[in-house]
């Protein structure tokens, strides 16, 4: 993994994280921790590990990191001028993902769906895990009736990062409500769409968990290994916060998962 430059300018933890959560590839650091478990960390995505790492924060309390810089020059920037501290002040990250995805939605609000696209696949070209980007740019490829691009979009908001946001119930009922186009029949989401709920906790047994461990072996047999890997992430992030009664009847042991995972993402757990 690619280290920033001013790497130095930062207290990291020594260990890059395995997973389930945080999830792998995240590393803590120290500067402008509030010390109630919310902290600030490098994030790599699943397949970008040559590039630089986001910054995301830790939110604790409610189970997931959320992109909040797109490099540490920006977290830097931001740190200074709080005073070198958490604080509420904030900076201009103009090539990030949120500032490309709040252009897109004023694109949506003068009715320029074209534009709007323009700035959601920049959105998702700076980073590509989050749910709410694909389903956006899903949403106005619809509208256009680019129907490929569609539904390429809402396989990727559905193929994301649910340690950092679980997909919307919109995103979940178009996939589960598309006629798939020629070229992505075959997909293994595609294919399985209908079986699953995503409907976690509070049951007895849930399906759901041996249709996405198919969903990622197909994912692996047809060379699609990030997205195999990153839905092993969210597979043993739901299970994680399942009981342990579930857990043991569905075979799911977190200490021998993260071995596993460890040895699958070793490469990419490589810091450079």
């Amino acid at each position: 993994m690619k280290l920033p430059e001013k790497i130095n300018e930062v207290s990291t933890d020594s260990q890059l994280e395995i997973g389930v959560y945080p999830p792998n590839g995240f590393l803590q650091f120290d500067e402008a921790s509030l010390g109630n478990g919310d902290y600030f960390g490098f994030y790599w995505e699943f397949g970008k590990e040559s590039q630089e790492p986001i910054i995301c924060e830790m939110i604790h309390d409610e189970g997931i990191i959320v992109p909040r810089f797109s490099g540490l020059d920006k977290f830097l920037e931001w740190y200074e001028l709080n005073d070198f501290d958490w604080g509420e002040r904030e900076i201009e990250d103009e090539n990030f993902v949120l500032n490309f995805l709040n252009k897109g939605n004023e694109c949506l609000k003068q009715n320029n769906p074209e534009k709007a696209i323009e700035f959601y696949k920049q959105s998702t070209a700076s980073f590509g895990e989050l749910s709410e980007n694909w389903f956006k740019l899903a949403s106005q490829y619809k509208r256009i009736g680019n129907e490929l691009e569609f539904q390429k979009s809402i396989i990727s908001s559905i193929i994301s990062n649910w340690a950092i946001e679980f997909p919307s119930q919109n995103a979940l009922r178009m996939i589960k409500s598309l006629n798939p186009v020629e070229e992505l029949k075959n997909h293994p989401l595609i294919k399985n769409r209908e079986n699953l709920e995503f409907d976690f906790g509070g049951k007895k047994e849930n399906k759901d968990y041996v249709i996405i461990n198919e969903i990622i072996t197909e994912l692996n047999e047809i060379g699609d290994s990030n997205s195999a890997l990153l839905m092993e992430q969210n597979y043993a992030l739901m299970m994680y916060w399942e009981t342990s009664s579930f857990q043991e009847r569905y075979n799911f042991n977190l200490g021998e998962w993260r071995k596993k995972f460890e040895e699958k993402t070793k490469k990419r757990l490589n810091i450079e």
